[in-house]
């Protein structure tokens, strides 16, 4: 067999099975995310809560996914994937049923911290299991298709909760999930590969200090633009967890802060530039609303549309972006995508109120395709940069990477609104479009090592 094939057993229709499997996890644990956001006034009304208490219905989600991912994935590859992937299968169905089911906001927060639990797990064994199911030599194309589904149900989030909103209760943006469930159960049982983990032993003290120094970080970070002495407090007992871990985990082969990892440039820096054009993504997304609303005078029924033509775009090209990457640098393919986000949002950012829709959407067209032809590269170069036995601490720092640069954009944006509330979403666009810039440098770094090593990986 020539060098440049990576031998699979999988054949192409088992290939597909399995794809589908891990599609569907991914597909539902991002609507999850997006439909919710949409329902949290009707949440708030039925539940007879405040609108500044329901939030707490999205924050427990993604502050458990934060703490939990790579815990999880260092645990899938001590056990292997499968073994993972189908108990986190089975905990969401329950979660989605418990949410469904829920009368009180505490009820609905504590079966959503389940679910987030069940989504760290299924997020974080994502590119383990799909680096698991295609050849290296295809392995672009099945990173494309991940981003696409991704894309594709994060744009179609808000479009589909409204949707059923207007028929049915909130209840049912949970129990849709079940029949998908049940599907992804039953092509995951037969067709994921039986790839064994390492056998290892978890570290469960070095996992508890791992999830507490993540949950803490974030914490830190979404509370940054109101500081005080609980956040203080918070962000002192962050750094202690970090000092524990790191301390416990010096002399560690397996540990689940891979510091190995990071210190090899390809894999460090494509980490980097993941948080830095998510960081740009969550800020965008976070100040566009009120952008749109407040300084360009665009209804609020008006705002998703304006912004819908970013993830179509981002679904679109990601297939092909992930195709291109099999032949061309990541780092590369990065630095075109990022300078093209950097310019949408530089241009969205300062149109005069009353723009027209064209000079909206087409800006947003343009960050759409920017994002997706940086995404499927950087997953793959984030994959590829590392052992093949290290595939699941990959995976699992790439799910966190994305989550914390959103969370760091998210706060930014916070704190913009904080220092000039009347000019804050403008702000927060141009820290937007630094952010792109700042990934736009690492990606072409990235390019300039990937190009001196060949591409090598380290065989740590």
């Amino acid at each position: 067999m020539p060098a440049s094939v990576s031998p699979n057993p999988l054949t192409p229709a088992t290939r597909r099975y399995a794809m589908l499997a891990v599609s569907l996890s991914i597909s539902m644990a991002t609507l999850d995310t997006s439909m919710t956001n949409t329902a949290l006034p009707s949440i708030s009304s039925q539940l007879g809560v405040e609108p500044a208490d329901v939030i707490g219905v999205v924050t427990i989600y993604q502050l458990v996914m934060v703490a939990t991912m790579l815990p999880l994935a260092a645990l899938a590859g001590k056990i292997g994937h499968r073994r993972v992937f189908l108990p986190a299968l089975w905990l969401f169905l329950a979660a989605s049923i418990g949410c469904g089911a829920a009368r009180s906001l505490w009820t609905l927060e504590a079966a959503r911290a389940v679910q987030g639990l069940a989504a760290a797990a299924l997020m974080g064994c994502n590119m383990a299991l799909v680096n698991a199911i295609y050849p290296k030599e295809q392995l672009g194309r099945g990173m494309g298709l991940n981003a696409m589904i991704a894309a594709a149900s994060l744009a179609g989030g808000p479009v589909l909760a409204s949707a059923m909103l207007t028929v049915l209760s909130w209840h049912w943006l949970f129990y849709v999930n079940v029949p998908f469930c049940l599907v992804s159960l039953a092509l995951a049982g037969r067709y994921l590969p039986r790839a064994p983990g390492d056998g290892k032993a978890l570290d469960a003290g070095a996992a508890a200090l791992c999830a507490l120094a993540f949950g803490l970080t974030v914490q830190g970070l979404e509370r940054v633009a109101r500081p005080d002495w609980s956040t203080a407090l918070i962000w002192l007992s962050g750094v202690a967890c970090w000092a524990l871990l790191l301390r416990r985990e010096r002399a560690s082969a397996h540990a689940i802060m891979p510091r190995d990892l990071l210190r090899l440039p390809p894999f460090s820096l494509a980490v980097l530039v993941c948080v830095l054009a998510f960081a740009a993504q969550g800020a965008a997304m976070v100040a566009l609303p009120f952008l749109l609303n407040q300084t360009l005078g665009r209804g609020i029924a008006e705002v998703g549309l304006l912004i819908a033509p970013w993830p179509v775009m981002g679904a679109c090209l990601a297939p092909f972006s992930g195709k291109w990457s099999d032949r061309v640098s990541a780092g590369l393919l990065g630095v075109i995508g990022l300078a093209l986000l950097a310019t949408g949002l530089l241009c969205v950012s300062g149109l005069p109120a009353g723009a027209p829709t064209w000079a909206v959407m087409l800006p947003m067209a343009l960050c759409g395709t920017g994002f997706g032809l940086f995404l499927s590269p950087n997953q793959r170069g984030i994959m590829v940069s590392v052992p093949g036995h290290r595939a699941s601490v990959a995976s699992g720092l790439s799910g966190l990477a994305r989550l914390l640069g959103q969370t760091l954009g998210a706060a930014f944006v916070a704190a913009c609104f904080v220092l000039n509330a009347d000019s804050g979403a403008i702000w927060a666009m141009r820290a937007a479009v630094a952010f792109a810039l700042a990934g736009c440098v690492a990606s072409g770094m990235l390019a300039r090592v990937t190009r001196q090593t060949g591409g090598a990986v380290a065989a740590s």
